[in-house]
């Protein structure tokens, strides 16, 4: 505002130093001042106003923004720990043999590098509270029967009946230590035959301290 006032001033000393040495009487002369004055109160009202209206839509932006801000998921745990996720699912057609590990190599998310889309393991990057889960689908004449391992122990198993198109979950909640490993494996003695976009693997950190 004094910047404002500043112009102002400067203009008005300018129009009387001109007009001073002009042939103007003195009624143009106050005229010439009036109107400038005028002309630039119109202009400071215009600006006061120009500037309420920034003032109106930074306050509803940064309203905004908080809201968002709000809203968006926090992908850091509660203690600040650094975040831990992966999901898996196959890109084809799987056959998998008796204990051996499924290779989920369609890698949808991976926070903290802890799966291995080539060994289909997954090895805890931080120690704290797991939360993994296992999804499978049937085909017409193919049963599957796998579980979810721990450093080398089953601590849940899944299965999907042979009629086809039917569907199983399992989901556990566990302890991990940094490096432990989980992973998915065949639980049925055979082979069995996995279709590759039916069939997830997925996990995330809940929480590093409890």
């Amino acid at each position: 505002m004094a910047s404002v006032v500043f112009v102002l001033s400067s203009c008005v000393s300018f129009i009387l130093v001109s007009n001073a040495f002009s042939t103007k009487d003195d009624a143009d002369v106050l005229h010439d001042i009036r109107s400038a004055y005028d002309e630039m109160k119109k202009e400071v009202s215009t600006l006061k106003e120009e500037l309420k209206l920034m003032k109106q839509k930074h306050c509803e932006c940064a309203t905004k923004v908080d809201s968002y801000n709000n809203k968006i998921p926090r992908f850091l745990v509660p203690n600040g720990q650094a975040p831990v996720a992966f999901h898996t699912h196959l890109s084809a057609n799987f056959n998998v043999s008796s204990n051996h590990a499924v290779a989920y190599d369609m890698v949808k998310i991976n926070v903290g590098d802890g799966y291995n889309k080539f060994s289909g393991i997954f090895k805890a990057p931080t120690a704290g509270l797991y939360f993994i889960t296992n999804t499978v689908m049937s085909m017409p004449n193919h049963g599957i029967h796998v579980e979810i391992v721990k450093n080398g122990v089953a601590i849940g198993k899944n299965w999907a009946d042979h009629n086809g198109y039917e569907s199983g979950t399992m989901s556990v909640i566990t302890d991990l230590d940094v490096n432990d490993s989980v992973w998915v494996r065949d639980s049925d003695g055979g082979t069995e035959r996995l279709e590759h976009d039916y069939n997830s693997f997925s996990g995330f950190l809940i929480y590093t301290e409890y």
